[in-house]
């Protein structure tokens, strides 16, 4: 168990060091090469094997046992891979929590001042509308008037 979890000094562990390479080597064209040539080699020799049950078994128990450590090396990373997944995932969203949280303040703080400073100046406004009105309808009477005297 010791090898599946970081150690006290926070260093990863070997078999985690071996899964990582591992995971990144076996999706290599070369070890795909490597692969390929394996079995050429294997296909090559049976003639003079003879096609033999030995010559069979060669590469049936060799597939069967990097099958079987490989399995348990992809499933080491994939793991970890779906940890880190969910790490980030419950990051993203404490985040948005976050956000929605501040976006909840920005409204309240929103609501205050439009209470508290734009609608007296709105109704400052609509008094000098009021003002404004009064004046041009003396100054309209008074060019009648002007007028009226012609």
């Amino acid at each position: 168990m010791a090898g599946m979890v970081r150690d006290d000094a926070g260093r990863r562990g070997v078999f985690e060091r071996v899964a990582d390479f591992m995971s990144f080597a076996i999706g290599t064209p070369i070890a795909f090469a490597l692969a390929l040539a394996v079995v050429a080699v294997w296909a090559a020799l049976g003639p003079s094997a003879g096609f033999s049950n030995t010559w069979q078994l060669v590469i049936n128990t060799g597939t069967t046992i990097v099958t079987f450590l490989m399995v348990f090396l992809l499933g080491n990373a994939s793991n970890r891979i779906t940890a880190s997944q969910d790490r980030m995932l419950a990051g993203i969203f404490d985040e948005e929590r976050r956000l929605e949280r501040e976006e909840r303040l920005i409204q309240t703080l929103l609501r205050r001042i439009d209470v508290e400073h734009i609608r007296p100046i709105l109704q400052h406004l609509d008094q000098q509308d009021h003002q404004i009105e009064a004046v041009e309808q003396r100054i309209l009477e008074r060019i009648a008037a002007l007028e009226s005297r012609r």
